[in-house]
């Protein structure tokens, strides 16, 4: 009977039940318990069906249960900014205008005029590039 698999968990609601489950099927193989997602392929090609099994099952030992369930209500989130390169400068980050120093930069990657003019006279758009920042508060444009 320590071979027979227990459901210890229900991925069925939210933003993304399927990886969900498969961040919970990752934390628990990197601690070296074996477990299975039941339901997952259902889920994925009937999403909208899929509350009605009961959605994504985690499942485990019965041996292995309570140990799961342990590694799973513990809190592993990694903070980023504790993980930030200290070389990048901050300017790269936020920008700031060099005439009035405002961070309210915008950062244009394509010429908006000449996208719509394409889009008017060749009715498919045209990206020109133009890899430009403009600050909104001054009006000042640099790369």
């Amino acid at each position: 009977m320590a071979n027979k698999l227990v459901t210890i968990r229900h991925f069925s609601y939210g933003p993304d039940p399927a990886s969900q489950a498969e961040l919970a099927r990752i934390k628990l193989e990197a601690n070296g318990i074996q477990c299975f997602l039941a339901g997952k392929n259902f889920a994925s090609m009937h999403w909208l069906f899929a509350s009605a099994n009961r959605g994504i099952k985690l499942q485990v030992r019965e041996s292995d249960a309570d140990k799961a369930l342990e590694i799973l209500e513990t809190d592993t989130h990694i903070d980023l900014n504790e993980t930030e390169d200290k070389d990048m400068k901050p300017e790269a980050i936020n920008p700031s205008c060099p005439n009035c120093g405002s961070n309210n930069i915008e950062y244009e990657k394509f010429s908006r005029k000449l996208f719509y003019l394409g889009i008017l006279v060749l009715r498919f758009p045209l990206p020109f590039l133009k890899k430009k920042y403009k600050c909104e508060s001054c009006g000042e444009i640099w790369k």
